[in-house]
């Protein structure tokens, strides 16, 4: 093609996104004053799109069938038919199963019972058995009805999804219009924005959010959300601090790994260390691939450059409106600095444009913000505690200098002070201007993004958007909870 031609081709592609974030801004502002103007109108029209969408899925359903089996399977107790093959996953095959003598149907995740993923299997298995103690409805995560383990397989049985948010957007989206495709982007955008809260308030890390790990579930008639599956590679976070090291074995997606995951030490050595908001970040790079119809990088080698460089800026969206503000605050390289999935939900809800679609879109499908406030049983707490590894809870306790816990093949490294007390930290005078990136400083003192920040020394936390946050419209103080 030439460098003319490559050229040639780049700007018609950079046209072709500058006219969609267009479309997107002036549909959120048509959206909103339709929303004003009136409501019971608007509210009846998005409730027959969600109509449309989930009769949609419906007749897809219905014609997915792709390999026919027949066989009786039990699962703690219940025996299901399978009917036919759904997908194939990373560690094994997706099964659609009918319970015997009756209309419900499960999804049954067949994997080899193999030493490699049984960690892994367990873990998974473990995390949605407390997750179901906690009482949602919509859950944002996958149901769980129970497992078998044979010699040679797993067995899982789990909440039928229609399919993945990849394929939803590109294969169920594609022929919409820009109305329905802008609204149900933002319907992804607030319920996988859910679901990260919800395992925010839990101090849980799932380490591999990417398009293929949320799921579309039907929920009764004209309603929808979204749901986490895989969490085979969850991470339990202390309450207080921010960062956790693991091993090179952990799994990750590289283009939805965090810059401090993938960043590399003095010694070349990728650091491997899971921000609380490394999940936000995959998130964020998610709705870039999907809106954008691309990466932010052309490849990994510019993506590895992007992540060493300490020079490198944030990712901008160079066009105006859509959901810019949105990814924008998710894809800050320093995670000090970047926004939480709660942190960014409150600010889409207090936006003035989006937070009129957002509370429109509530009604129809069910709230966005309720896991920010839902209770957790001291009981569950403590379960959710006893999910790290025997000598992860014995250096909880021990408060040692260092220490390499080791399950099975894994092994995970916390950070020196990752149990101290936060208010025994002294705030950087410097705040957000602090250019001090070392470890030994960022633990020794508390800046802007951690939850024992106080802006000069005061017992108010400042808010990390300053003039940018849409509160202050409103004359709220935003504070973190």
């Amino acid at each position: 093609m030439g460098a003319s031609g490559s050229k040639k081709k780049l700007q018609t592609l950079e046209k072709q996104q500058e006219m969609l974030m267009r479309e997107h801004a002036e549909m959120a502002k048509r959206l909103a004053e339709e929303q004003e103007q009136g409501k019971k109108q608007h509210e009846a029209a998005l409730a027959q799109m969600a109509q449309l969408m989930i009769l949609l899925i419906a007749a897809q359903a219905e014609t997915q069938t792709t390999k026919k089996e027949e066989q009786l399977l039990e699962i703690e107790g219940v025996t299901y038919v399978i009917t036919e093959f759904v997908n194939k996953g990373g560690f094994g095959q997706i099964y659609k199963g009918v319970v015997k003598g009756s209309d419900r149907v499960a999804a049954i995740k067949v994997m080899p019972n193999s030493p490699l993923i049984q960690k892994e299997i367990e873990n998974e298995i473990r995390f949605l058995r407390l997750t179901k103690k906690i009482s949602l409805e919509p859950h944002p995560v996958i149901d769980y009805y129970g497992c078998k383990v044979t010699s040679e397989h797993i067995f899982i049985s789990m909440e039928l999804a229609h399919c993945d948010v990849l394929t939803f957007w590109f294969r169920d989206m594609a022929d919409k219009s820009p109305e329905q495709q802008f609204t149900f982007g933002l319907v992804i955008i607030m319920y996988t924005l859910r679901a990260l809260a919800f395992l925010e308030r839990l101090n849980i890390i799932h380490g591999d959010i990417k398009p293929q790990n949320l799921v579309i579930v039907p929920q009764g008639e004209g309603s929808l959300c979204v749901k986490l599956i895989d969490f085979g590679t969850v991470e339990k976070m202390h309450t207080l601090r921010s960062l956790v090291t693991v091993d090179a074995t952990k799994a990750h997606t590289q283009f939805f790994a965090s810059p401090e995951f993938l960043r590399r030490d003095s010694k070349n050595l990728i650091s491997r260390r899971l921000h609380k908001k490394s999940d936000a970040w995959a998130a964020g790079v998610m709705f870039y691939l999907l809106f954008l119809e691309k990466l932010p990088w052309e490849d990994e080698h510019e993506y590895e450059n992007f992540v060493n460089d300490p020079h490198a800026k944030d990712v901008v969206i160079p066009f105006e409106g859509g959901y810019k503000l949105i990814i924008e605050l998710l894809l800050k390289k320093d995670p000090e600095e970047r926004a939480s999935a709660k942190e960014t939900l409150l600010q889409m809800k207090a936006h003035p444009v989006l937070g009129k679609i957002v509370e429109a879109l509530e009604e129809i499908f069910s709230p966005a913000d309720d896991v920010c406030h839902v209770k957790i049983p001291n009981s569950l707490r403590e379960e959710m505690a006893n999910f790290a590894t025997p000598q992860q809870r014995a250096r909880m306790v021990t408060g040692s200098t260092s220490s390499t816990l080791t399950t099975g093949s894994t092994s995970k490294t916390l950070t020196t002070d990752s149990f101290k007390h936060p208010q025994s930290r002294r705030s950087c005078r410097y705040g957000r201007d602090c250019y001090r990136k070392n470890p030994e400083h960022r633990e020794e003192y508390a800046h802007p993004g951690d939850r024992d920040y106080r802006e000069g020394g005061s017992g108010k936390e400042k808010c990390r958007y300053g003039s940018q946050c849409y509160r202050t419209a409103l004359n709220v103080e935003f504070e973190k909870k």
